[in-house]
């Protein structure tokens, strides 16, 4: 029999001034899900960083529910139902990291923008790629490398750099293929969003990533995979 798994979702929130954490609780609350199984923790701070958010929100979970692993996303991003349980699978087999891959949402982003974007990417097993919005880490190997840095951006590709030192098996996949926003505008300077602004004037594309809707053509299919919701996690804006 396995052994029941009990999840502490920890919000970082940084220096919000919209609806944020409210919002978070309501759909919390609408889960329904039981305490025993799951439950969310909301911590607030001035970070203003990527690296300084997550490391607070891992920092708590240690202290306070001494977990075995540590896995990180966005607020921005949808992850497939096996994502969590995948990373832990993995585990068991002696993996210390897991990096999954992330796409720029297909309803949102322009196809002349996404085409760059999917030259520049490999979405296959054993990719190059590094995004905190889809990876895990073993909870002992991540205090041993240091944790996230509190840096702007790029403290997801610190972390791994610091593991690598510290001798962690790591495993890129692109099994836990994760879908975030494709907007043109974020808080980090040289986050996703920023770069993907950069394909858009690259491709002489309007700097303002359009709403989706039933307009927009359908979005070249990504190496490896087609396009669907056989594949693809959903987001939904809020």
């Amino acid at each position: 029999m396995s052994t029941p798994l009990h999840v502490t979702v920890v919000l970082a929130a940084d220096a919000c001034t919209d609806r944020t954490v409210e919002r978070a609780r309501t759909a919390w609350a609408a889960s329904g899900l039981a305490a025993e199984v799951a439950r969310l923790k909301v911590v607030t701070g001035t970070w203003r960083s990527a690296g300084g958010a997550r490391a607070a929100a891992a920092s708590w979970a240690l202290a306070n529910s001494r977990p075995e692993w540590i896995a990180s996303t966005d607020a921005d991003t949808a992850v497939p139902a096996h994502w969590l349980t995948h990373q832990l699978g993995r585990a068991a087999h002696g993996v210390d990291a897991v990096l999954g891959t992330v796409e720029p949402d297909p309803s949102e982003c322009p196809v002349a923008v996404y085409r760059l974007w999917q030259r520049e990417h490999t979405l296959a097993e054993g990719h190059p790629h590094i995004h905190a919005a889809s990876m895990g880490v073993r909870a002992v190997c991540y205090e041993r490398a240091g944790g996230f840095p509190p840096l702007e951006c790029s403290e997801d590709e610190a972390l791994v750099a610091a593991l690598h030192r510290t001798g962690a098996r790591i495993e890129a996949t692109d099994r836990i293929r994760a879908i975030t926003s494709a907007r043109f505008e974020g808080r980090a300077e040289l986050g996703f969003a920023h770069h993907l602004l950069g394909l858009a004037r690259l491709a002489g594309q309007p700097e303002k990533a359009p709403r989706p809707g039933p307009a927009q053509p359908p979005r070249p299919e990504p190496a490896g995979r087609p396009n669907g919701a056989r594949f693809f996690a959903h987001r939904k804006n809020t």
